[in-house]
């Protein structure tokens, strides 16, 4: 939906950019707290290829999409605007309030601005393995461990060598086996004998494709130079990269790749972060947490300068 002629020229206690489950916890706790927020949703959450979620209570098994499409009609019948759209640029007014300015050209003004534009996973060059992520192709042992428990899995490496192979240990705790495909990863000794004491197998050889078995819905094939071998799901480490160019412009201080928050204060006064943005393991529960979190503290914060 395009609302755009809401968000034009407006005055905002809050301004929100992001609308995944952070973001959108955030946005209906503000306004419930009865400050005028928009939230503004580009439509591409971290957890879109999923079909299901797991770890929130009562809601487990969930498919992410529906639940925050529930989460954005929520937002608005609290009288929350909802702007389907990207923002392009923050900047502090000489006022101290923070213009929002979205691609389409419109710009409004805010108090507070809240960013929870989230994070990318950069996935591994490998043909085929981007076409099955989040259905056949996974991340996180904690998020999809128990649905794999006794099976046998590939893990293919790429970029991130210390995450993958973390994870590759982890799995042992579900699965029956699992093999790691080093895919050009430079392992250290540590790293190698890791992995040896919890039993995962190491292949050396480059992934040439990762295919969906044609015998299962999970199913993959993972082939390298010396042929294909089946596995009963695929997970692999993704490097992942904060979509945080807002924050960075706006002048927040980062450190160790990552933007700076204090209970969700950036270093700039009125911008705030939240999710994944500065946080790359948040679950949807904790997202929702962190996002509620931040969402009181912002109107506190109003409060008290009034």
């Amino acid at each position: 939906m395009d609302e755009t002629t809401n968000f034009a020229r407006q005055h905002f206690d809050v301004a929100i950019v992001g609308g995944g489950f952070a973001g959108t916890a955030a946005a209906i706790n503000l306004a419930r707290a009865n400050r005028k927020v928009c939230l503004v949703d580009a439509g591409a959450p971290r957890n879109r290829n999923s079909e299901h979620m797991h770890g929130v209570i009562g809601l487990d098994a969930a498919n992410p999409s529906a639940l925050l499409a529930r989460g954005h009609a929520e937002f608005v019948s609290y009288g929350g605007i909802l702007i389907d759209g990207r923002v392009d640029a923050l900047e502090q007014t000489s006022a101290g309030e923070w213009s929002v300015k979205l691609s389409s050209g419109e710009a409004s003004t805010a108090t507070q601005v809240l960013v929870a534009t989230g994070i990318t996973d950069v996935l591994p060059e490998v043909p085929g393995l981007r076409e099955m992520w989040g259905t056949r192709v996974f991340h996180c042992p904690y998020c999809h461990g128990y649905e794999v428990n006794g099976t046998n899995l590939g893990v293919v490496g790429g970029k991130n060598p210390g995450f993958t192979t973390r994870i590759a240990t982890l799995l042992t705790k579900w699965a029956a086996s699992v093999t790691l495909h080093a895919n050009g990863m430079n392992l250290s000794p540590e790293q190698r004998e890791r992995l040896q004491q919890h039993g995962v197998t190491l292949v050396v050889d480059d992934v040439v494709q990762v295919s969906p078995a044609t015998d299962d819905d999970h199913a993959v094939e993972i082939t390298t130079g010396s042929g294909a071998i089946r596995y009963d799901a695929c997970f692999t480490g993704p490097e992942f990269k904060p979509n945080d160019e807002l924050l960075r412009t706006a002048g927040c201080t980062v450190a160790d790749g990552w933007v700076q928050v204090d209970g969700g204060k950036t270093s700039e006064p009125g911008l705030w972060a939240v999710g994944n943005v500065v946080s790359s393991p948040d679950q949807v529960s904790q997202a929702l947490g962190s996002g509620a979190a931040v969402a009181i503290a912002i109107d506190q914060h109003l409060f008290d300068q009034c």
